[in-house]
C-alpha cells in the first residue's frame, strides 16, 4: 500500500487546525439556519442545535478510534488499505467528487444569495470568475499556507458578529417561550438538519496525518472547532428567533441577512448586511478553497503520485466555473442539489468511517507508523 508523503514545511500545528475546521465548517448554512430550524423545530430550533452537536462530537469520537489505528494514513490511504485497489480506487474517487461537489454548492450557495442581496443585476459569472481566481491562487498553496490565511479570516468574522450586538436592544425574549413545546420527534428533525449544516469536521479524515501533534490534541481541536461553531450556530438562532416574530420567522429565506440589514451601528454604519456579505466573501472563499485542497489530496493519491498542485487546481476551478454558468441556479434545483448533499453526507461522513471503523475492530487491523519525510 502506498503512503502519502508528507514534507515537514506542509504539516500544521493542532491549533492551526482548529482554525482550519471552524473556517470549513463556517459558510452559508448560517444564512438560512434560523429559517429551516424554525420550520422544522419553531422556536425550540435552539435545541435541536445542541443535540446536533452531540452527534457530531460522537462522530469524531469514532474518527478517533480510526485514525489511532492509522495515524499516518488518510481516509483515501485507509480505502486502499481495506478494500483493495480497485474498489479502493472507486471509493476513493467518491470521496473525491463528494469533496467537489461540497465545493461547487458553497460557491453556487454564496453566489446565489450574492446575487439576490448585493448585485441582483449583475452577470452570475463575474461572481464565479472572483472565485476561480481566489480558488486558484489560494488553493496552490500548501495547508500550512492555507491554515494561516484561515486564521486571519477567523478573526474577520469575529469583527462582523460584533456588530450583532447592537440587535439585542430590540429583542424579545417571550418569541422562545415556551421552551421545549414541540414535539420531540421535530425537535429531532431539527437536529439532523442541524447537524448536515455542521459538516466539514469531516475534514480531519484527510488533515489528520498533516498535523504534527499528538493524537489527543488533534481531538480536542475538532471537539473545540465543533463546540466554537455551535455557539456561534445558538447564537445566530436564538438572536434571530427573538428578534422576529412567529410570522417573519415563517416567511423570511434569509433571516440573519435581514436582521443585519435592520441595523445601524451608532447611527453612523447603515446597511450591515451588505458588510456581513462582503466580508463573509473572505469566510466562503477559505472554505471553497478547503474542500478544493482535500480533493487535490485524493487525486494525487488516487494517480499514485504528486501532481502539480497548480494546474490541478486550476482544472477543477475552471469545471466548476464552467458548471456554475451553464446548470440553471433555481432555487428548486438548486434545493435538490442540497438534499443530494445532505444524503451523501451521511455516507462519506458517518457511514463509510463507521464501516471501516467495525471492520478493523473486529479483526484488530492496524497500521504501521510512516515517518514524515
Amino acid at each position: 500500500m502506498e503512503k502519502m508523503k508528507i514534507k515537514k514545511n506542509e504539516t500544521i500545528s493542532s491549533f492551526q487546525l482548529f482554525f482550519y475546521l471552524v473556517i470549513v465548517q463556517m459558510n452559508v448554512g448560517i444564512f438560512t439556519l434560523p429559517s429551516y430550524l424554525y420550520k422544522e423545530s419553531a422556536h425550540d430550533g435552539w435545541i435541536s442545535i445542541l443535540f446536533s452537536c452531540l452527534f457530531s462530537i460522537s462522530t469524531v469520537f469514532l474518527y478517533s478510534f480510526l485514525l489511532k489505528r492509522f495515524p499516518n494514513l488518510t481516509i483515501f490511504e485507509i480505502c486502499t488499505f481495506f478494500f483493495g485497489k480497485w474498489i479502493g480506487g472507486i471509493v476513493k474517487a467518491c470521496y473525491i467528487l463528494y469533496f467537489l461537489f461540497t465545493a461547487y454548492l458553497i460557491n453556487q450557495s454564496y453566489l446565489f444569495v450574492f446575487s439576490k442581496w448585493v448585485f441582483p443585476n449583475s452577470p452570475t459569472w463575474g461572481i464565479l470568475l472572483l472565485l476561480l481566481i481566489i480558488g486558484v491562487y489560494l488553493g496552490k498553496e500548501t495547508i500550512r499556507t492555507q491554515a494561516r490565511f484561515f486564521q486571519l479570516s477567523f478573526w474577520a468574522f469575529l469583527v462582523i458578529f460584533f456588530f450583532s450586538i447592537e440587535a439585542f436592544q430590540q429583542v424579545d425574549f417571550k418569541y422562545l417561550l415556551p421552551i421545549a413545546h414541540v414535539n420531540f420527534s421535530h425537535i429531532l428533525k431539527g437536529s439532523y438538519l442541524s447537524y448536515y449544516f455542521l459538516h466539514g469536521f469531516e475534514c480531519l479524515l484527510v488533515l489528520y496525518p498533516f498535523v504534527k501533534e499528538p493524537h489527543s490534541k488533534k481531538i480536542k481541536s475538532t471537539i473545540f472547532s465543533i463546540l466554537f461553531i455551535t455557539i456561534i450556530n445558538l447564537f445566530t438562532v436564538i438572536l434571530c428567533f427573538a428578534f422576529f416574530s412567529d410570522k417573519e420567522m415563517k416567511s423570511i429565506p434569509e433571516p440573519t441577512i435581514y436582521l443585519f440589514k435592520t441595523l445601524s451601528f451608532f447611527k453612523e454604519l447603515e446597511r450591515l448586511d451588505l458588510l456581513f456579505l462582503s466580508v463573509w466573501f473572505i469566510i466562503i472563499a477559505s472554505s471553497y478553497v478547503s474542500y478544493l485542497n482535500l480533493a487535490n489530496v485524493g487525486i494525487s493519491n488516487l494517480l499514485g503520485k504528486n501532481q502539480n498542485h497548480t494546474s490541478s487546481v486550476l482544472t477543477i476551478c475552471i469545471v466548476i466555473f464552467l458548471i456554475g454558468n451553464l446548470i440553471p441556479t433555481a432555487k428548486g434545483f438548486f434545493e435538490t442539489l442540497l438534499k443530494i448533499l445532505s444524503f451523501s453526507s451521511f455516507i462519506f461522513i458517518l457511514a463509510i468511517p463507521t464501516f471501516v471503523l467495525f471492520i478493523s475492530l473486529l479483526f484488530k487491523i492496524k497500521s504501521k507508523e510512516v515517518n514524515l519525510s
